[in-house]
């Protein structure tokens, strides 16, 4: 499969109460199958590197919000997101493969955020008593 690289910019609203809100963000997109590379330009501005082939704006946007991350929604921003979004289907409609599957993006971005973080959902008994019980 030929690659088709895209360097989109991404403008986060930047809340008052999370001083690390656009690095968490790219952490999160790090993980995430397509995306080459993810870089933080200030406190509120993305620029994200990914392969359409295999991942398309609206589904990197997609899983931001899904994840709870809200996107700039002045008119500018909006109108080059739309246009974005409709080049990119156009690039993608010729392919005989025309899915991009968010479905599996979102999980693949909930099972790594699983696993590198902390979580109460652990046993911490001996292997011996797990298989027993």
């Amino acid at each position: 499969m030929s690659e088709k690289l895209k360097n989109r910019s991404i403008w986060l609203t930047e809340p008052s109460q999370d001083p690390h809100y656009a690095e968490s963000a790219a952490e999160l997109l790090r993980d995430v199958r397509g995306v080459l590379h993810v870089k933080v330009i200030k406190s509120d501005h993305l620029l994200v590197s990914y392969n359409v082939r295999e991942i398309t704006l609206q589904i990197i946007e997609g899983l931001l919000t899904e994840f709870g991350y809200r996107l700039r929604t002045s008119l500018f921003c909006r109108a080059v997101r739309a246009l974005c979004y409709y080049i990119e289907d156009i690039e993608c409609s010729d392919r005989t493969d025309n899915r991009h599957d968010q479905a599996d993006c979102t999980r693949d971005a909930f099972i790594s955020r699983y696993l590198r973080r902390p979580h109460g959902c652990q046993d911490h008994r001996p292997e011996h008593l797990r298989r027993y019980l």
